[in-house]
């Protein structure tokens, strides 16, 4: 495998363990703590939380 499919793949690998840990967060018994009155994602709280930036965290909610 050359250095250029390598980081491709590393990519790929770390892209989906950030979607696993934001499904996980939205849709496990924690998700209410996340959720603002309005009925809306608490985005800065779930970014803070897991160590993300908000853009990722934004990203992969509008793909549930």
């Amino acid at each position: 495998m050359t250095r250029q499919e390598r980081a491709l793949e590393n990519s790929r690998i770390k892209a989906e363990r950030a979607k696993n840990k934001v499904i996980n967060t939205v849709t496990g018994l924690m998700a209410a703590t996340y959720k603002k009155k309005s009925g809306s994602w608490n985005i800065s709280k779930i970014a803070e939380d897991l160590n993300m930036d908000r853009r990722t965290v934004t990203k992969y909610i509008k793909e549930i």
